[in-house]
This record gives C-alpha cells, structure tokens and sequence, in this order.
C-alpha cells in the first residue's frame, strides 16, 4: 500500500499493430480527478512476479504490446496475455486521458 500518499505519474504506452506507431497515455495521478479511485488501485497492484514473468507474451505480426510504468515498478504485456485487473486499469486510463502518438524510439 502506498502509505506516503503520492502516487505520481501512471504512464501506459502500447506499441506494435499495423502501423507501428507508439501511443502513450500519461496521467499524473495526484492532480487527477480521478486520484481516489485509480491511485490505490495501482498501489496495491503485482508490480514483481507473476506479471513480470508473462511480459514476453504477445509479440509477433500486428499485435500490441502495453508497457505499464508507475513509481511502483514496470511491468510489459501482450494485449492477449494481460491480467484482468491490468486491462481494467488500461481501459480506465484511456477513458481518462488523450494518447500522444510517437514514432518508436522517440521521446
């Protein structure tokens, strides 16, 4: 749990797909509207372990890959290998915040 009471920023960036471009959802928690409901959520998430473990999966032709970073950790997942409660938190963040598009490899 995340007993300091800043959460800072959750950053979601998806690659692959048909074009390859990059789409990268970035909310700052704190100032959000949104702070109570997504802040202890991404807290009390797997940040090691099982998620890290099944980051691998989903690569290839046309798939999307979602990179999650938080001040809690990193994890990486294919679009069809993504927990439930990790999909519940990337349809939350893109309901809430415009992506930026990106070419890969750029900041």
């Amino acid at each position: 749990m995340n007993e300091g009471g800043e959460f800072g920023h959750l950053i979601v960036e998806r690659s692959g797909g048909i074009a390859g471009l990059l789409l990268v959802w970035d909310l700052d928690i704190d100032s959000s509207e949104h702070r109570e409901s997504i802040g202890p959520k991404v807290a009390e998430l797997p940040w090691q372990g099982e998620s890290q473990a099944r980051a691998a999966g989903g690569s290839g032709a046309d798939r999307y890959v979602y990179a999650i970073e938080s001040r809690f950790g990193l994890v990486r997942f294919g679009e069809a290998d993504m927990p439930g409660e990790w999909k519940n938190l990337v349809e939350q963040v893109r309901e809430i915040t415009e992506p930026e598009r990106r070419r890969p490899g750029t900041e």
